[in-house]
């Protein structure tokens, strides 16, 4: 009615086509490994503009980059952390980890669905979608 385009909804994938993405890890995060051989996630703080320019006047942006923040991941996201290499589809993924933890596919594709489902709404993570 006032000019407003009419957005269409994005298709919703099939179980087998996600599972048959492939993460991509972000290349700013900065990944470091604790003594126990855990791995701790670096990563920007997204802000919304307003908030930036509040942390910006008040000195929390250092050398003109956004605050960092930090997500040490446990013995299972780490091994699902190193098996993200933009090559290796999530079911590949799932399968290893199932392997590793003696636990059901179904139950591995889950967990490792949601876990990268997290990771991809921080921003750590992205998706292929090319097979």
């Amino acid at each position: 009615m006032f000019g407003r385009k009419k957005i269409k909804p994005i298709p919703e994938m099939t179980r087998g086509e996600a599972l048959a993405c492939k993460p991509v890890k972000n290349l700013d995060i900065v990944e470091t490994r604790t003594a126990q051989n855990k791995i701790v996630l670096a990563y920007p703080l997204r802000m919304k503009p307003i908030f930036a320019d509040a942390a910006k006047k008040y000195g929390l942006w250092k050398g003109g980059r956004p605050p960092m923040k930090r997500l040490e991941l446990d013995d299972m996201g780490s091994l699902v952390w190193d098996m993200i290499d933009g090559e290796t589809s999530v079911k590949k993924i799932a399968a290893s980890f199932a392997k590793k933890y003696n636990i059901l596919p179904r139950e591995a594709e889950v967990a490792t669905a949601a876990f990268l489902k997290d990771l991809g709404k921080r921003g750590l993570i992205a998706f292929s979608v090319n097979n």
